[in-house]
C-alpha cells in the first residue's frame, strides 16, 4: 500500500520498455540473418546497407537513451482526495484524477507485461461524453493489483460526480435511500442521461 501525499515511481517502467526493445532488437537481427542466409542481403546495394545499418543504430540508439530519461520523469502519487501523475521527456503532462469522480478501475497485464511480471492499472471516470479508454493508465507496475485496490477503497464510501467540461452534476449519494426509491431514482437518472444525449446528438 503507497502512503499519501508521497511520489512514487512505477518501478518496472523501464525494466517493461527495455523487454519490447529486446524483442524488437531480436527480429531485426532475425530479419537479417534470414536475408543473410538467403543471399538477398550480398544483392543489396553496399550504400543501402550502410543507410539502413545507421538508421537502426540511431533508432536503438534514441530507444535506449529515451527509457531511462522517461522513467525519471514518471512520477504518481495519492492524495486525501485525488490521484497525480506526471510524465514526460520533452513535453510534460500531468493528470489529476478526483476519487470522486472514479467510476471503474481495471488492470491489465499483457504477453510482455507477464513475460516481466508487470502490469497496468486503468482509471476510468464518470463522464457522459462518450468518452472511451481510461482517463489514466499507469504502467510499469509491480504491485498493480495492489494499487487497484487501495484506489478502490478510496474510492468507496465517496459520493459519485460526472463531469463533462466545465459542466458538472450534483454529487448524488443513495446509501441510506429505500430500494424501492432507489430504483426509482436511478430510473430517472438514466431518463435524464438519455434526453442529455439525445439533445447532444440532435
Amino acid at each position: 500500500m503507497r502512503p499519501q501525499n508521497e511520489w512514487f515511481k512505477p518501478e518496472q517502467l523501464r525494466r517493461y520498455y527495455f523487454a519490447y526493445e529486446v524483442i524488437a532488437l531480436a527480429v531485426v537481427l532475425a530479419v537479417v540473418g534470414i536475408l543473410a542466409i538467403t543471399g538477398i542481403l550480398t544483392a543489396i546495394q553496399p550504400w543501402v546497407l550502410l543507410g539502413g545499418g545507421a538508421v537502426l543504430v540511431v533508432v536503438f540508439g534514441y530507444l535506449t537513451w529515451w527509457i531511462p530519461t522517461f522513467y525519471r520523469t514518471a512520477d504518481y502519487r495519492f492524495t486525501d482526495d485525488e490521484i497525480e501523475y506526471r510524465r514526460g521527456v520533452f513535453f510534460q503532462q500531468k493528470t489529476t484524477v478526483p476519487y470522486n469522480r472514479i467510476t471503474n478501475v481495471g488492470i491489465s497485464q499483457g504477453p510482455i507485461q507477464r513475460l516481466v511480471n508487470v502490469g497496468s492499472v486503468g482509471i476510468h471516470t464518470a463522464g457522459y461524453g462518450g468518452q472511451t479508454g481510461a482517463e489514466l493508465t499507469i504502467g510499469g507496475l509491480g504491485d498493480f493489483e495492489d494499487i487497484k485496490d487501495q484506489i478502490l477503497a478510496e474510492v468507496r464510501g465517496r459520493p459519485a460526480r460526472a463531469t463533462e467540461g466545465d459542466d458538472s452534476m450534483d454529487s448524488i449519494s443513495i446509501r441510506n435511500v429505500p430500494d424501492d426509491e432507489s430504483s426509482e431514482m436511478l430510473g430517472e437518472i438514466r431518463r435524464i442521461r438519455e434526453l442529455l444525449e439525445q439533445g447532444r446528438t440532435a
